[in-house]
């Protein structure tokens, strides 16, 4: 008898494919196209839930993140929101583009003031602070109420008592160092005597200088043709140096006496005619008070440029998504482009 050969079993691989297996082959890149498909839009899914839980902890956290830091003065973002209101009600205008700069102004020198005004021997006492706190209430600093009115005001503005205090006490030294500034002002400085005409265009000017020139009387020319009515024929004070524009300031003592000369403003022009010039003039006291008070601005502006100064509410280079913050809680509003106030941008927080 012939030996039967053993059948050597096929490979499970190599089994001929079922009906089940050829449409699972036939269908397998359908298979794959949808786990691709599913499994792109988990990933998106998956960003866009990451978004949203990036914006809603931002939302959640952007009320005490930092929103104005003044060398070692920090305001928070709801702290500043709440000055927002408080200043918008004070100056009894809600438009975000006017407030959150005259804010951010405001708020810069107050914090100058209360870390730096020492530097200039300048303080605010106790009395001073009561006597200035009873004005913004309304009251005399010896009132029986004004410990009640005080809790009143700090329950009505949202600040603490030492917030309050501290905006006082700023208030305080800013008027005191302007006194300071205006006292330190010099006696006696270059000056100049001059009178002017104020006409609208170069034409007239040209006309007016050429009637001088042939000897008209300057007088009866500013009081004939100057915009600006001037009893005195055009004739101005002696001025010293530094309170004038510089520009202005520049063209005048470049003159010698007697000498007329335009001089072009962006609205208007100027026919100058300097009288008299001095190396060391007496300074009138209310030329001594603007002295003093360019002097103090001169000092906030060289203060700023010595500190660090973080503004996360500047229009330029802050923060959008805060300044939002504050203009929807300071209850502020943008003008649109035809001039209407707009309601607050709804931001995150």
């Amino acid at each position: 008898m012939a030996k039967r050969h053993a059948k050597i079993p096929t490979p499970t691989w190599e089994h001929e494919s079922t009906g089940i297996t050829r449409k699972l082959e036939a269908n397998r890149w359908q298979l794959w196209a949808t786990a691709g498909i599913m499994a792109l839009v988990v990933a998106s899914l998956s960003v866009v839930g990451w978004a949203f839980l990036s914006d809603y902890i931002g939302d959640q956290q952007r009320p005490g993140s930092l929103g104005l830091r003044v060398a070692d003065r920090e305001l928070t973002v709801s702290e500043y929101s709440q000055r927002a209101s408080l200043f918008s009600q004070e100056v009894g205008v809600t438009d975000a583009n006017t407030i959150i700069p005259a804010l951010n102004a405001s708020l810069i020198t107050e914090a100058i003031l209360l870390q730096f005004a020492d530097e200039r021997s300048v303080t605010a006492s106790e009395d001073e602070i009561r006597a200035e706190t009873a004005s913004k209430l309304g009251i005399e600093a010896d009132d029986p109420n004004f410990d009640a009115r005080l809790g009143e005001e700090l329950t009505r503005s949202g600040l603490t008592e030492e917030q309050f205090t501290d905006v006082v006490r700023a208030g305080v030294l800013g008027e005191n160092m302007l006194v300071t500034f205006q006292l330190e002002a010099p006696d006696s400085l270059p000056s100049v005597n001059y009178r002017q005409i104020q006409v609208a265009d170069e034409e007239t000017a040209d006309d007016l200088i050429a009637q001088l020139d042939d000897g008209a009387d300057f007088a009866t020319l500013a009081s004939e043709s100057s915009l600006v009515l001037d009893q005195a024929g055009g004739e101005a004070t002696w001025v010293p140096e530094g309170v004038l524009d510089e520009s202005v300031e520049s063209a005048l003592f470049a003159l010698d006496v007697n000498e007329f000369a335009p001089y072009f403003a962006s609205d208007s022009v100027f026919i100058f005619q300097l009288l008299e010039k001095s190396d060391s003039h007496e300074v009138a006291q209310d030329f001594k008070d603007i002295l003093g008070t360019v002097a103090y601005n001169d000092w906030l502006t060289g203060k700023q440029l010595e500190i660090d100064i973080e503004n996360e509410m500047d229009g330029q280079t802050g923060d959008a998504d805060k300044i939002g913050y504050v203009i929807n809680h300071a209850n502020l509003s943008v003008p649109n482009q035809a001039g209407h106030a707009a309601p607050a941008p709804v931001h995150g927080g």
